[in-house]
């Protein structure tokens, strides 16, 4: 049994330097892999920037439009809530003043309609 650790140690102490003689080539080609990623990534990056300087112009020549249709639309937004706030008013005022608006129809209406159309009623 003695004899088979000692075997075993020496070959040990053999195959250790050569397994990690292996290990570090695989890091280095792993390592090569990456820089050569990097490089390739960084050189799609610089491809792509006259491309988003093109978008870039591109955006600014449409802000202006944009621009203008928001003043727009915030016009129209103004004059809708002018409008509804005028209409609720006259509902307001029609409602409040209804009593006065039957006596004055009543009044410049002839009788005789007056007293046919609450003959309908």
């Amino acid at each position: 049994m003695d004899d088979l650790l000692l075997a075993l140690q020496n070959v040990s102490q053999q195959l250790i330097p050569i397994l990690g003689a292996v290990a570090l080539v695989f890091l280095c080609i792993l390592l090569r892999k990456i820089v050569a990623l990097v490089e390739g990534i960084t050189a799609t990056v610089k491809g792509l920037d006259p491309t988003l300087r093109l978008v870039d112009k591109s955006i600014e020549k449409v802000q202006a439009p944009l621009d203008t249709v928001v003043k727009y639309s915030h016009t129209l937004d103004k004059v809708h809530d002018k409008t509804a706030e005028t209409f609720g008013k006259a509902v307001d005022f029609a409602s409040d003043n209804i009593d006065n608006l039957k006596e004055f129809v009543a009044d410049k209406l002839p009788k005789e309609e007056t007293e046919s159309a609450a003959g309908e009623e």
